[in-house]
């Protein structure tokens, strides 16, 4: 293989790498990456801010009920 790369084919290979570098990846596929390997703490983070937004809704309703009256 060597010979025919360099004599027969008259090319020069001895400066290319050899070796298969991973493409650039892009933001989507970071993220999904880290929700894959950390799925507790994004399962809790979630749980953790849609509690707050109920907490925070429900609150606020309770207000509105007190002002009413």
């Amino acid at each position: 293989m060597e010979y025919t790369e360099d004599v027969i084919l008259n090319v020069n290979m001895k400066g290319v790498k050899r070796k298969l570098e991973k493409g650039k990846s892009n933001w989507t596929s970071n993220i999904l990456n880290g929700i894959k390997k950390h799925k507790t703490v994004f399962i809790a983070t979630i749980s953790l801010s849609l509690f707050i937004a109920i907490d925070i809704a429900l609150l606020t309703n309770f207000m509105n009920l007190l002002t009413s009256i």
